[in-house]
């Protein structure tokens, strides 16, 4: 079993991944296990069968984030390394220096913008959908604080890395 630790629109999450035969896996997410069976449709996207329930699955990754499209919801999943998941883990309880940077995770279109600087926002919450790809996809910070800027507004067309919008962490 391959283990991870990932950030799943801004929750904490572990993640393990293990083979049962040709195109099956076990996947559990917080030890709650699924046995998928796995069938690549196309590049980048994926035809699952899970408990008898057939849902396709698409994503962009770069780096060590991704853009999860699964069952006509859009997932923000951020893989940490050891370090990373150490950090965000909490041992210390404070907050990672400087704001959080939402970014575009690929070239789009903004479509609707949810927050404002100075709005106070709680972890996993919603601050804008972007179109990508005919999707429209909506984008979540991972921690709680005070949206420092926004710098888009509807209509924008936006590149790849793109800032979208920056929050200053909640101090605990």
């Amino acid at each position: 079993m391959r283990k991870f630790s990932v950030l799943l629109n801004g929750r904490a999450a572990q993640v393990a991944i293990g083979p049962l035969g040709e195109h099956r896996f076990t996947v559990a997410i917080d030890d709650v296990p699924f046995d998928i069976d796995v069938r690549s449709a196309e590049a980048d996207s994926f035809s699952l069968l899970i408990e008898n329930r057939s849902i396709d699955l698409s994503y962009f990754r770069s780096g060590d984030q991704m853009e999860i499209y699964f069952g006509g919801q859009t997932y923000q999943v951020e893989i940490l390394d050891e370090r990373k998941a150490r950090r965000r883990g909490g041992g210390s309880g404070t907050a990672e220096a400087g704001p959080e940077v939402i970014k575009a995770f690929m070239p789009g279109k903004i479509v609707q913008v949810g927050v404002k600087a100075g709005d106070r926002v709680s972890a996993g919450s919603s601050v804008l959908i972007i179109e990508a790809m005919k999707m429209e996809n909506e984008i979540f910070c991972r921690g709680s604080g005070v949206v420092r800027a926004v710098h888009v507004k509807p209509g924008q067309a936006v590149e790849n890395d793109a800032v979208l919008v920056e929050i200053d962490p909640e101090i605990k």
